[in-house]
């Protein structure tokens, strides 16, 4: 099968559709992703067998960034990514939520093509809409959901509210799980950064910012006499960050790092000893989430702590791979960082069974071959 794959940002570090890409052309499809074109992108690129082409926008560095101006932009994106793929040929147009997805339905209905709805959020939950924007995203969601061939969540949660929101049939799960590799453990932070050799390394990486859990986490760490915190990520909030910990004595025990280049972030975490999110339960798309951030620290062997959420619940508690604590309590979550330090039997315990975990249920490989198994049911 000839896959069209769309998606609305530039396309440089989004693992989830690289991960899905790669798996349909080892099963035998084509794919070809068409993202956005960005200043600092190319229009043409080919990586891991497939071919990414980027769509230029001409309003896009002319209008300021607010909602108003956001839709004439996202209505000439459409406009020109349909008139871009009119004359080409594919199977079956897949689309990266919901943004792309009128593309794929016009596209799949003038061309009598299936269309695969794959919505890596709750995307009218997300807080960055206005209340009369995400009424619109509401109506073009609940429309286009009912005229797909196949929808695709990340986690059960997400499906259950789904299909009873648009009276669809319960959506396929597909959970954003990492490859299962075989990892060694590194030393990079010890190597570079002044931390003791007994000190245990516990790691945020991801976007730091406050409704991240980012000052709750600091705050737990304050309370704790043992351990080294490493921030890694992104976000204009590191600097603030930057200036709080210059008030506390003790700030040589929290480092914050830029993020780096998805491929060699394996190493990075496989260098700490516990990974953290403390991500706010600031709405339905937060509170149902299953990041990727979960199983990349315990592809590392990582015992986690999580917030109380009940993808992380599930997962957590029943694998004995870490603890599940109140977000928002900074009290209850150095108890949590105090008690995986202190015990070293139960952090042993956490850590193998981690491991144990994603190499023989949550890993990509047993994801990806649900995703080969809707495009094998196409094709047929």
């Amino acid at each position: 099968m000839k896959i069209c794959m769309l998606l609305m940002n530039e396309f440089t570090h989004d693992a989830r559709v690289t991960k899905e890409a790669i798996t349909l052309i080892h099963a035998g499809h084509r794919v070809t992703v068409f993202a956005l074109k960005s200043s600092e992108t190319t229009e043409y690129e080919t990586r891991s067998s497939f071919d990414i082409y980027r769509i230029s926008l001409s309003l896009r560095y002319l209008l300021p960034k607010n909602q108003i101006f956001f839709l004439i932009k996202y209505l000439e994106y459409i406009i020109r990514a349909v008139n871009r793929l009119w004359a080409l040929s594919f199977d079956a147009y897949h689309a990266n939520d919901l943004e792309t997805l009128p593309i794929a339905y016009i596209l799949g209905k003038v061309k009598k093509r299936p269309v695969v709805y794959d919505s890596h959020e709750l995307y009218i939950d997300m807080g960055k809409h206005h209340p009369l924007a995400r009424k619109l995203w509401y109506v073009i969601e609940k429309f286009l959901s009912k005229r797909t061939t196949v929808n695709i969540l990340t986690t059960r949660s997400r499906c259950r509210i789904f299909a009873e929101r648009y009276l669809v049939k319960l959506p396929v799960t597909v959970m954003n799980c990492q490859n299962f590799v075989e990892l060694k453990k590194y030393n990079l932070f010890r190597k570079s950064l002044p931390i003791p050799k007994n000190e245990k390394i516990i790691i945020y990486q991801g976007v730091i910012a406050p409704e991240r859990g980012i000052d709750v986490l600091i705050e737990a760490f304050k309370k704790l006499d043992h351990g080294t915190l490493i921030l890694m990520g992104s976000g204009s909030y590191k600097d603030k960050l930057k200036d709080d910990l210059n008030h506390w004595h003790q700030k040589r025990r929290i480092f914050i790092l830029d993020p780096v280049p998805w491929a060699e972030l394996y190493r990075f975490t496989a260098s700490a000893d516990i990974g953290i999110s403390l991500v706010q339960n600031i709405g339905l798309n937060h509170y149902t989430m299953l990041s990727n951030k979960l199983f990349e620290y315990l592809t590392a062997g990582l015992p986690v702590i999580f917030p109380d959420f009940p993808e992380w619940r599930n997962i957590i508690y029943k694998n004995e791979i870490g603890i599940v604590v109140d977000e928002t309590n900074p009290y209850e979550v150095a108890n949590a960082i105090q008690r995986l330090i202190e015990d070293k039997r139960l952090y042993w315990s956490m850590s193998k069974n981690a491991i144990e975990i994603v190499k023989n249920k949550y890993n990509w490989q047993n994801e990806g071959r649900k995703l080969v198994h809707i495009y094998n049911k196409l094709t047929n």
